[in-house]
């Protein structure tokens, strides 16, 4: 029997200090950026994604968005699920170099 595994990604360095100074200066065009009132909320929402990517590295964009959703500072935000889709989307394709969906 064949145990296929996904194909690894290839390696990607997110330095995560650059990452959050990137997204405070764009935060403030992302869905729900008046409602969440500061950087610091919408950073928790933001960061989640982060902490998908670098602790499953064998998830693919399906699964990364699965975890995503789940995660205790997307679900406590007041974004909707195709509001933190849209988010999700939006950092998985910085984080992959590929512009965003």
């Amino acid at each position: 029997m064949h145990n296929a595994q996904p194909p690894a990604r290839r390696t990607v360095v997110v330095d995560i200090e650059r990452e959050r100074d990137y997204w405070r200066q764009h935060y403030q065009d992302l869905p729900r950026a008046r409602a969440m009132r500061s950087f610091a909320r919408y950073w928790q929402v933001l960061s989640a994604a982060y902490d998908v990517f670098l602790n499953h590295p064998r998830a693919d964009a399906e699964e990364g968005l699965h975890l995503f959703l789940q995660r205790e500072g997307v679900r406590a935000s007041p974004l909707t699920e195709t509001e933190a889709r849209d988010v999700f989307g939006r950092v998985w394709s910085r984080i992959q170099g590929t512009p965003a969906p």
